[in-house]
């Protein structure tokens, strides 16, 4: 196996289960790069590697292996979320049963509390289970990371709660020896516990939180049906959906979703096609069009001929697309990963500091205070908040993105997005629909626009060209010419109605000594300065009027344009059409800045000269400017619902609607914007809550921070961390 490969693990808790995973998988020979997600459970691996060796790394570094990255895996991997989710709550709900009680001595008020602090017997029988077999799994963790030398979260909690544990069995079995080190023999039994056991259910919300932050991939991968009904034999039969082939007839009922992609051969519905392009009115489908596995058959029986099946559809390319943009690390993430691999180790010395300047300085009993501050210290700087702070984010945004039609290749993409100051448009099949459309009909003395417009139609009506084409269109009914001549390049001459009609260029009309007067050639001159394409319409020998031919604006293209201006970014065309007709397009749009005839292999040049001024987003159809695309900062593809893996564009719009341009980086600033939020609040719950914690407030404002608030705070700063993540969901679709 080569290049990159992405696979699934279960068992990391925190930032710095990440670096360790990463430690392990980079150790590996062959491997160049490994990035490693917390919030996915993904590994992405660049190098020469096979799937056994990154199961032995991850192994040895104390981690479950669940498989290389696809549809099967995981599904696999959210049975194995399941079944650890069922068991963790059950850990929880014993270790909360046996922790009440301890929880009763700390309030004095409680019946019983009394008789249960004063005998440490009971409580050390009710901490046990919770300490060693509710705790297991953090134990566990602990004993690997240690072995790995790399601790982790899971060896400040161990350690807190056993030094908590530890010195509440010294109490209970020897009260003498603590009594001879100047403290109290008291227990704390229920801090150990009560971390134990906030700590398990901070995982499990943690654990949901994250499964519904990852729902957008699993939704789009439960759309495509298990089976297929397949014309084989003149029988129509029903067959696994993996049991397709190319070239295979598919029956489509109605009210049923579309197992592949495909053309249709028969019948005519609406299809649904959100998931695809986050649009929801239905399309209309016909015989020759293409529709895509995943979409709902809203309507009528379809027949669909399949030309691509299995991973090749577009929901599977989606899936795939959206995985690895989840799994792609920010800039700003390898921020945190630095600050992380040394926080721990400097946590312990703060621990370590804690402990010792309280014995030495602290009130009595000195060795109680301390131990207080010790633990509250180790258990409240866990760095499970500033792991998540920026992969759930990006979880959240590249999914709420796939939803509404919006493929965003990863964090990278995203920290661009948010630097961009200009936005660059090519202008056909972009800003323009790419459909040439009758956009102006001048009539000379003597015939009305209808009249013209008709009896061109009928001259068109056998002409393969792209304007003739517009132009027979533009009439409902038109008369069927009695003979018909194509002029390469200039036009076409036919009998309409026994009449004679020409429609071409001026040249065709001086080859064929048809006089064109002073008046026609200045109405060539003014459709051209509005950027038609003209053609004159001769009828037996004299010009009866202009046909002017233009390519259709994109609808709301003018509104995306202004909404571009109101937040602050420079728009410009480019195009390699004329200057005129460019400049016409734009002044319909309202673009003021206007980069035309710009030939395919200098419109990368003329990108890279607009980045002197600030990054740049680049947008087009992906195919012809698929060098400018890579040469921006930014590259925006429209794409269609069946061709979605722009391979040159860090966002993909897959409904082809201009609009996206705005949504996409309207998305990319809230997504990076959430990632700063994340880490501002997971820095400030540390930087502040170490210092209450470690007890340097107490001798100014009598402030401490006990190991049971401090566990509280720690499930408490994650859970809000991936909360805040998750309001993506909820943001505008306009």
């Amino acid at each position: 196996m080569s290049d990159r490969t992405t696979v699934l693990i279960s068992g990391m808790h925190c930032a710095s289960c990440v670096a360790r995973v990463e430690r392990a998988l980079t150790a590996v020979d062959g491997v160049r790069e490994a990035d490693v997600n917390l919030a996915t459970g993904q590994a992405s691996v660049a190098g020469d590697v096979t799937p056994d060796q990154l199961r032995a790394a991850i192994e040895r570094a104390g981690y479950d292996y669940q498989g290389v990255d696809d549809a099967e895996a995981a599904r696999a991997a959210d049975a194995a979320r399941g079944r650890y989710e069922r068991a963790l709550l059950t850990r929880i709900v014993v270790s909360a049963v046996l922790t009440v009680p301890l929880l009763a001595t700390m309030v004095p008020a409680v019946p019983g509390a009394a008789w249960l602090h004063e005998h440490l017997w009971v409580q050390l029988a009710l901490a046990t289970p919770v300490q060693f077999w509710a705790g297991w799994p953090i134990l566990r963790g602990a004993a690997a990371a240690l072995r790995g030398r790399s601790p982790d979260m899971n060896v400040l909690v161990a350690l807190g709660t056993l030094a908590a544990y530890g010195y509440s069995v010294a109490a209970t079995v020897a009260p003498g020896f603590v009594s001879a080190t100047g403290a109290m023999p008291q227990g704390y039994f229920e801090a150990a516990a009560v971390i134990i056991t906030l700590i398990l259910l901070g995982r499990w919300m943690e654990s949901r939180a994250r499964a519904k932050a990852s729902e957008a991939i699993r939704s789009l991968m439960e759309l495509t049906p298990a089976t297929a009904r397949v014309v084989r034999g003149g029988r129509t039969e029903e067959v696994p959906a993996p049991g397709v082939v190319v070239g295979d007839l598919v029956v489509v009922r109605p009210g049923e979703r579309i197992p592949v992609d495909g053309v249709v051969t028969e019948g005519t519905s609406a299809v649904d096609e959100a998931i695809l392009t986050g649009e929801s009115i239905p399309v209309d489908k016909a015989p020759g069009d293409t529709v895509a596995g995943g979409t709902l058959n809203a309507m009528g029986s379809l027949t669909v001929r399949a030309t691509k099946v299995g991973a090749d559809t577009a929901v599977a390319q989606i899936a795939r697309l959206v995985r690895e943009a989840q799994s792609a690390k920010a800039p700003v993430q390898r921020l945190a990963d630095r600050v992380v691999a040394v926080f721990v180790p400097v946590v312990l010395g703060i621990a370590s500091v804690s402990f010792v300047a309280w014995m030495i300085a602290g009130p009595e009993p000195r060795f109680n205070h301390a131990l207080v501050a010790a633990v509250s210290v180790l258990i409240v700087a866990c760095p499970c908040a500033m792991g998540l702070a920026t992969p759930t984010a990006i979880m959240v945004g590249t999914g709420t993105g796939a939803r509404r039609g919006i493929l965003i290749r990863g964090g990278p993409a995203l920290e661009r997005a948010r630097a961009i100051s200009t936005v660059v448009f090519d202008k056909t099949g972009t800003l323009t629909t790419g459909r040439p459309v009758v956009s102006a009909v001048v009539a000379m003395d003597g015939w009305t626009s209808d009249e013209v417009l008709r009896l061109a139609a009928g001259a068109e009506a056998r002409s393969e060209h792209p304007i003739a084409r517009a132009i027979a269109a533009a009439v409902e009914e038109h008369p069927e010419p009695t003979s018909f001549e194509a002029h390469a390049g200039r036009g076409v001459s036919a009998v309409v109605e026994g009449r004679r009609v020409v429609v071409g260029t001026r040249a065709l009309l001086s080859e064929l000594g048809i006089d064109a007067t002073d008046d026609l050639r200045a109405r060539f001159e003014d459709l051209y300065g509005k950027g038609y394409t003209s053609m004159a319409v001769a009828v037996d020998g004299t010009v009866a009027g202009l046909v002017g031919v233009a390519d259709e604006v994109a609808p709301r293209a003018a509104e995306v344009v202004a909404e571009l201006g109101r937040m602050g970014l420079r728009v410009v065309m480019l195009t390699g059409d004329h200057t005129r007709v460019a400049e016409a397009v734009a002044a319909d749009l309202g673009i003021s800045e206007v980069r035309a005839e710009v030939m395919p292999d200098q419109k990368a040049r003329t990108v890279a000269a607009l980045r002197g001024a600030g990054a740049v987003a680049m947008v087009g159809d992906g195919v012809n400017d698929a060098p400018a695309l890579a040469e921006a900062d930014l590259g925006i593809a429209l794409g269609t619902g069946t061709d979605v893996a722009k391979e040159a564009a860090d966002i993909t719009l897959v409904s082809g609607d201009v609009r996206g341009v705005v949504r996409s980086l309207r998305l990319a600033r809230r997504t990076y914007r959430t990632i700063l939020e994340n880490l501002f609040w997971a820095f400030v719950y540390n930087v502040t809550l170490i210092p209450l914690a470690a007890g340097l407030l107490y001798p100014a404002f009598g402030w401490r921070l006990s190991p049971a608030w401090a566990g509280v705070a720690m499930a408490l700063s994650s859970v809000s961390v991936v909360g805040n993540s998750l309001r993506l969901r909820r943001m505008p679709a306009g």
